[in-house]
């Protein structure tokens, strides 16, 4: 009882006590770290949003291809064949650009033409007007969105500049009402007219140029998939 008085010693004793079951028990590791993980959200008063924008900065920035859909691998093939990058933080890249997509309702060809054009999938790219990262966000005109991740240097974080981004880029789109002025707007200051046209063409390129490696690659599964039903002996 003279050490239950003690907060810290509880603490420490509890957290001696899961450590063991979680090693006792290895099927109720994850459910161990759910449970005190929320314990100590709710004594900390963190809420289920800052925490999902906290997990950003915890994830792993590379992926093994084993994670990924033959149709998500068809994309890390079509980037890396023309932007020459490493695949396993494009594996993570892609993961992450298709649960964004998800998300926001947008096509995750058009984000990832978006990031090809404005950055060359450079995660430390910087524009003459200051726009930087993977989506060229302007911190002097966002820098409020980077506050839960850390702050302005948050921007450099590939999948943090990547989800402000995209939320730009979505609400782009619901004020301008169409695809192509949601892309103008989005490139809105960096740019003449003249340019932004030529930007827009350039992203709407890209995306159809991965779109066609996704049709090759359903078409390839397709005849695969005939091929096979073809050569198995019939019953």
């Amino acid at each position: 009882m003279n050490i239950s008085h003690h907060s810290f010693a509880m603490l420490g004793l509890l957290a001696l006590i899961l450590s063991m079951l979680a090693l006792a028990r290895p099927e109720v590791r994850t459910l161990t770290v759910q449970s005190v993980q929320g314990w100590l959200f709710t004594r900390l008063h963190i809420s289920e949003a800052e925490d999902e924008q906290q997990q950003v900065l915890l994830r792993s920035l590379a992926a093994p291809s084993t994670d990924l859909t033959p149709l998500q691998m068809a994309l890390v093939q079509a980037v890396r064949s023309k932007y020459k990058i490493a695949p396993e933080p494009l594996n993570a890249l892609i993961l992450e650009v298709f649960d964004l997509a998800e998300r926001s309702a947008l096509d995750a060809t058009l984000i990832l033409a978006v990031i090809g054009v404005e950055s060359n999938y450079n995660p430390f790219a910087n524009s003459p007007l200051g726009a930087k990262g993977l989506m060229q966000v302007i911190p002097e005109v966002h820098f409020e969105q980077f506050t839960p991740y850390g702050g302005a240097m948050a921007i450099f974080d590939p999948k943090t500049n990547l989800r402000i981004g995209v939320k730009i880029l979505k609400e782009c789109i619901n004020l301008t009402g169409s695809l192509e002025e949601g892309l103008r707007l989005y490139k809105a200051g960096e740019e003449s007219i003249s340019q932004e046209t030529e930007y827009i063409s350039r992203v709407m390129a890209e995306q159809e140029r991965l779109n066609q490696a996704i049709s090759k690659n359903s078409k390839d599964a397709a005849a695969k998939a005939s091929q096979n039903e073809t050569s198995s002996p019939k019953k």
